[in-house]
């Protein structure tokens, strides 16, 4: 057997699984040598942004390869691509699940309990109550989690330690135990007018980019919080930067944005209640790489031996 690397993170703990379990690799830094060491490769381990429509016509003319392993949870340039027939593209399943989920209710809270104004105020050493009425409180809220995969039930399992009451907004209304309600995508609309906070955890693709406009944002009630945790494009970012300066929202907390990184000049780094991060919700010490390693350990054992992969990237093939 023999995989290709082509990540910039766990590129040389990938190596050394690979050679742990007596299989062969190769790891490479550009799209050339990856086109040539796919020739007679196995498997590829890549980054996401590295899937595009000139690797899959490789993988097309490799009968070979057939498996693609990703170190995201993301898979976007997978449903935009397609999926040669033959190979399975499998993701990072829910190695990311507890880091994004502290991530998401740590924004949330901050904007709640009014810390950036606690910061700014800090810089400035000033001792200032005057909004101290405005401070929101998790317990007894209301969140709508709008996609209930790995990471969306890591959020609802956190939120509901809060004293939270949690609405899940999936594509079925199937019951779950960490969500008080279910709703479909469908009714989204009434769920947002009831909500005291909105957290978004789910992918990206056709359907769901710009989910969150201006209609969807008009529904939100003037204190609900929006925190986006999953892939920039879900919000329309111009309609988003909207509201929040006219305070038709309580405030937002992104760790992605469209385009990334955020250009200096956009509008929303000036505004009071948007708190920003660079993309790194999933970083947390060892925990996720650890994960991650694990679960690819695992495929590859299950390559090896012929059974099914863990968490294939629900994509239909070409």
């Amino acid at each position: 057997m023999r995989v290709v690397i082509r990540t910039h993170v766990l590129a040389p703990q990938f190596e050394a699984l690979a050679a742990a379990h007596g299989v062969e690799s190769v790891a490479v830094t550009d799209d050339a040598a990856m086109h040539r060491e796919l020739a007679d490769a196995d498997a590829l381990w890549t980054w996401p942004a590295f899937y595009d429509a000139a690797l899959v016509e490789h993988l097309e003319r490799n009968p070979r390869l057939r498996w693609v392993q990703l170190p995201t949870m993301g898979y976007d340039p997978v449903e935009l691509h397609g999926v040669p027939h033959g190979v399975t593209v499998t993701t990072a399943g829910d190695a990311y699940a507890p880091t994004v989920s502290e991530h998401a209710v740590a924004m949330l809270l901050a904007l709640l309990r009014r810390i950036p104004e606690a910061v700014r105020n800090t810089a400035k050493h000033e001792w200032d109550q005057s909004n101290a009425v405005r401070i929101g409180t998790l317990n007894g809220a209301t969140v709508a989690v709008v996609g209930f995969g790995n990471i969306g039930r890591a959020v609802a399992e956190r939120l509901r330690g809060f004293g939270a009451r949690v609405i899940a907004v999936t594509r079925s209304d199937r019951a779950d135990p960490l969500a008080d309600e279910t709703a479909r995508s469908a009714e989204m609309l009434d769920v947002l007018a009831r909500s005291d906070a909105v957290v978004l955890a789910l992918p990206l693709n056709a359907q769901t980019r710009h989910l969150i406009g201006a209609r969807a944002l008009a529904a939100m009630l003037p204190h609900a919080i929006l925190i986006n945790v999953a892939r920039g494009g879900i919000v329309d970012q111009a309609a988003l930067t909207s509201a929040l300066a006219e305070g038709r929202i309580g405030g937002a907390g992104l760790d992605v944005t469209d385009p990334e990184p955020l250009p200096p000049d956009d509008p929303l780094w000036t505004l009071p209640n948007a708190l920003i991060t660079p993309h790194v919700a999933g970083y947390g010490g060892d925990v996720a790489p650890g994960r991650i390693l694990a679960l690819v350990e695992r495929n590859l054992r299950s390559f090896i031996e012929g059974r099914p992969l863990e968490s294939p990237a629900p994509v239909a093939q070409r």
